[in-house]
């Protein structure tokens, strides 16, 4: 969590030095990606800086298919990067290094010491810059995402060790989008020359700087995608009811009296013939959408609660287990039985509306009977209630134990070093780049919602970090769930039709309790729609208005998330520091370099 941009930028903006050198030190910048998976799905991906030499190049230059090629996709940034190193004489630029990318502290702190390493040799590496061990070096850093916390890393190397030159020294660090840590990886400037300039490039719209990084998780070691997880999201979006569907058949009922009295309806009244079909087709079909979501959630739970083997990079060999039970036994045994549970009553459920559409006519009362609630809606209804104020409920407790697990640390990160750099010569030389408005976001008419959205998100991690809580962890989810599409738009319908129902069962429930008619399945559907409405109002308290850009105009290429979605603010907000070295930071970069121009240059 950051304090807001504008009063960090405001309060410390150092002036970017104008070229004044008539020396010519060597120059090296150090390239440094960031992490490749902020979940850790899959720990064979690396994070390098380099294009494989043992993959062909693919016929449209433009493109990348080198997948571990970090900066692949950012052409204008390194062809930038490469007009410097041919205006200047000694200037040298360093991309032969690479890392596991892995969300993980251990390999932030291995991968820093290691670069560091790399290039003067030591702890027995092979000095890549042999020929430089006894001449002056200016070296400048440059590294996005958690690439900053390896350069800190590698700051705390470089300032330790005893191979390190002491005629080498950091000259300028370029954080592009580096989230950093309160805690973890502090940057230690025991290396700096004296005229160091930190450059602080961020993006206002960046959820990931702002608030997934917060959270360092443990592997999760390639099981996501052995079982195809995401297959199961594809499921559970494929899960549809037209409330309308009920809406009209209810309504279609002949609202006749029976024994002359306003207040009792003839249960025996009979639905509108094709409005009973198209009603009970409408459940069947989604019985069949929640079995398939059954069936994939219980293959990713056995694959959870197995675990995998998994091949571990030499250079975290023996510092991580090669084999992670995901989800332990007790885990398992409880998810297991509650969907067995509720999928008994699914099949009751079924047979009951086959059995109702072969014989064409449909009681009013007589579809709740056919639901047989005691089978089906009281598991789930037990399975799947939460309560809008604790945000507890059976399932959600199972998903909180299962998040926890996965949590190797928490610690609240901030958009700007000034922190780690407080009491030291260097907190004012950070200079402070926004580049905002070079996303496409910018301008689009959402920074009311986003800033409603983010303000909402870093006040619970506040919470998080103080009192590391259940509530804060699922108001986090929730929140974050709230505001995806399509669910946050249909979150409104869906509460409209929900409170109508609601109101009509409860009203109902009202005269039978009067006239002791009322039965414990009258009581169970009134449950469960009360249950539907605690979650329609907990989505509907977390909307913070719409981000997403459905302009035609805007549509993302293919494989890319919409424009203003989350996915887009975890993504690709994130990666817009790294998309081009922008003239401002260019400026500020080149000024820092102290070697002389090429002739004519």
């Amino acid at each position: 969590m950051a304090p807001p941009l504008s009063q960090q930028t405001a309060a410390r903006v150092a002036p970017v030095s104008q070229k004044q050198t008539a020396r010519d030190v060597i120059n090296i910048v150090v390239m440094v990606g960031g992490t490749v998976d902020p979940i850790n799905s899959d720990p064979k991906v690396r994070s390098a800086s380099y294009r494989n030499p043992n993959i062909p190049p693919p016929p449209d230059p433009t493109k990348n298919n080198d997948p571990d090629w970090y900066w692949g996709d950012n052409g204008p940034l390194g062809d930038a990067l490469l007009e410097l190193q041919k205006k200047y004489r000694n200037l040298h630029l360093f991309v032969a290094h690479g890392w596991t990318g892995d969300n993980s502290p251990t390999n932030r702190r291995i991968a820093g010491a290691y670069l560091a390493d790399r290039l003067c040799g030591g702890n027995g590496e092979k000095a890549y810059y042999k020929r430089f061990l006894h001449s002056e070096v200016s070296i400048h850093l440059i590294g996005h995402s958690h690439g900053g916390n390896v350069i800190n890393e590698f700051t705390h190397r470089a300032a330790t060790s005893k191979q390190w030159p002491k005629q080498w020294k950091i000259r300028s660090i370029t954080y592009l989008s580096t989230p950093f840590f309160t805690r973890l990886h502090p940057v230690d400037t025991g290396a700096f020359h004296k005229d160091c300039r930190v450059l602080n490039v961020y993006c206002k719209y960046d959820l990931t700087q702002r608030v997934i990084a917060d959270f360092s998780l443990h592997p999760l070691n390639d099981v996501l995608q052995q079982v195809r997880a995401s297959e199961l999201v594809e499921r559970i979006a494929q899960v549809k009811f037209d409330t309308g569907l009920l809406q009209s058949a209810m309504l279609s009922v002949d609202m006749q009296l029976t024994r002359s009295k306003w207040y009792q309806l003839d249960p025996k009244l009979l639905m509108d013939a094709d409005a009973g079909i198209k009603l009970y087709e409408g459940v069947l079909s989604t019985l069949k959408q929640v079995h398939a979501v059954f069936d994939k959630a219980r293959e990713i739970i056995g694959r959870f609660n197995q675990g995998i083997d998994y091949p571990v990079p030499k250079e975290l060999d023996a510092k991580l287990t090669k084999h992670r039970q995901v989800m332990s036994d007790a885990l398992a045994s409880k998810f297991r039985l509650r969907l067995d549970e509720i999928e008994r009553g699914l099949d009751k459920t079924k047979k009951a509306f086959l059995v109702r559409l072969k014989g064409g006519k449909f009681p009013h009362q007589g579809f709740f009977e056919d639901l047989h609630v005691t089978a089906f809606l009281l598991p789930l209804v037990k399975f799947l209630s939460v309560d809008r104020t604790s945000l507890r409920g059976p399932l959600w407790d199972l998903v909180y134990e299962l998040l926890k697990e996965q949590i190797h640390e928490f610690d609240n990160t901030k958009t700007t070093p000034a922190d780690q750099l407080r009491g030291t010569p260097f907190a004012a030389r950070i200079v402070d780049l926004p580049i905002t408005d070079k996303d496409l976001l910018f301008g689009r008419g959402k920074d009311a919602a986003f800033d409603k959205f983010i303000s909402r998100l870093e006040a619970i991690e506040v919470r998080y970090a103080q009192f590391p809580s259940q509530h804060a962890l699922m108001d986090l989810l929730f929140t974050l769930i709230a505001q995806m599409e399509p669910l946050r738009t249909a979150v409104s319908k869906w509460a409209t039709a929900v409170d109508w129902y609601e109101g009509m069962l409860r009203s109902q429930a009202w005269v039978k309790s009067k006239l002791g008619t009322q039965t414990d399945q009258d009581k169970l559907v009134l449950r469960f729609v009360q249950m539907l409405e605690s979650y329609a109002l907990i989505f509907k308290d977390r909307d913070c208005g719409p981000m997403q850009v459905d302009d035609p105009k805007f549509k993302q290429p293919e494989g890319h998330p919409p424009l203003g979605s989350i996915p887009y603010l975890a993504m690709t907000a994130h990666s817009t520091s790294r998309q081009d070295l922008y003239p401002k930071v260019r400026t500020a970069l080149e000024g820092q370099l102290d070697t002389l121009p090429r002739a004519g240059r």
